[in-house]
């Protein structure tokens, strides 16, 4: 999961603050139990490049990181 500062900006109150909203996610996903990554951006608009081109690698190897490996074919 991430959010940056400067998602929905400008469109926040109770039902539209995505940062909120996010945080409010993590600890439920938390208070559950469940494995999870949240990261929080500063200074980042909604699917910010930048916060993509760091984080996605770390992600990608978070959600793979049980997902079972084939053994070789002959």
């Amino acid at each position: 999961m991430e959010v940056g500062d400067r998602d929905n900006f400008g469109g926040r109150d109770a039902y539209h603050d995505w940062v909120l909203a996010n945080e409010n996610m993590a600890r439920v996903l938390a208070a559950k139990g469940y494995h999870y990554q949240f990261v929080f951006a500063r200074n980042a608009a909604h699917t910010d490049r930048a916060v993509k081109q760091q984080t996605l690698p770390e992600a990608l190897e978070c959600i793979w990181q049980s997902y079972p490996v084939a053994a070789p074919k002959p």
